[in-house]
């Protein structure tokens, strides 16, 4: 059975924070200061591909937990964009390779050096040890949920 989450001193709760953060509270800030219009999803398939290096779609797709279909449309775009490059696997003549482009990697850490100027901007006047705990915790979050789906993908 799952433990209930009690409201905090103030009246708030876990899922209400959580809900007005996914609303966009902090993305609506990035995105303000943003140039590009790329959607969040595919600033998270860049950042998937400069972190794995090379990927093949269909891995991309498993990891994002999208369908191969959802991807192939994004992919498309952004190799048209420029965004992307790919090759053919040498390993399964078959399949593609997906890397980050030279001007894919540049979009990509501007937009991470906006949002990280975003985040130190409304934490600059927090102690340093609640940056850390807040860290610690979301990044527990994190890999709960990644745990989560990995666990209910390979039901």
């Amino acid at each position: 059975m799952a433990k209930k989450i009690s409201t905090s001193a103030d009246g708030t709760t876990l899922e209400r924070e959580w809900g007005r953060l996914r609303r966009g509270h902090l993305m609506q800030q990035v995105r303000a200061s943003s140039k590009s219009g790329h959607s969040p999803f595919e600033v998270e398939l860049l950042r998937a591909i400069v972190e794995a290096g090379e990927i093949r779609s269909s891995d991309l797709a498993n990891q994002l937990f999208v369908t191969k279909t959802s991807i192939s449309r994004y992919v498309n775009g952004m190799l048209d964009e420029g965004l992307l490059i790919q090759r053919r696997d040498p390993s399964d003549g078959r399949a593609t390779l997906l890397r980050v482009s030279a001007s894919g990697r540049r979009e990509f850490e501007e937009r991470e050096a906006r949002r990280s100027a975003v985040i130190q901007e409304l934490c600059q006047d927090w102690p340093a040890k609640d940056v850390t705990e807040l860290t610690t915790l979301l990044k527990r979050l994190n890999d709960g949920v990644q745990s989560a789906l990995t666990r209910s993908a390979t039901r």
